[in-house]
């Protein structure tokens, strides 16, 4: 399920930028212990100082999409509902619902703006174009 179609386009653009700053500023600021062995804090973020920058984008893309996940799991189950065996079904359930629709709405915005861009080409057309009756010619070129 691409994240796009579960949150607005703009939150997962935002949960994007943020993991990128959030890395950026985390490998800027972090003060390792001295004599203290490795923690996987100071392993991500010697491996993001040595990233290219494509490399962090895709990096950040694949941390970002599970981030999605879990928000989108969050905000769409339902209120009350408790943690057992059956959370992850019930939440599986509520994403795809809500996947549906989403798609749903999607489809029709897409259809609307198809109908909308044609109206718009009829009428610039019909400025342009002169009207296959005499008459009606005659008194449009007045």
């Amino acid at each position: 399920m691409a994240p796009e179609n579960v949150l607005p386009k703009r939150v997962v653009e935002y949960i994007h930028e943020m993991g990128v700053r959030a890395l950026d500023h985390l490998a800027a600021n972090f003060q390792p212990a001295e004599g203290a062995a490795p923690t996987a804090v100071q392993t991500v973020v010697e491996h993001w100082k040595s990233m290219a920058t494509e490399e962090k984008e895709e990096f950040v893309e694949r941390v970002a999409a599970s981030v999605v996940e879990v928000v989108a799991a969050s905000a769409a189950l339902p209120v009350g509902l408790a943690l057992g065996k059956r959370v992850a079904k019930a939440t599986k359930k509520v994403l795809k619902r809500q996947t549906k629709k989403i798609r749903k709405v999607a489809k029709q915005d897409k259809a609307k703006t198809k109908a909308d861009d044609k109206a718009n080409d009829r009428s610039n057309a019909g400025a342009d174009a002169k009207p296959k009756d005499k008459k009606k010619r005659r008194r449009a070129e007045r």
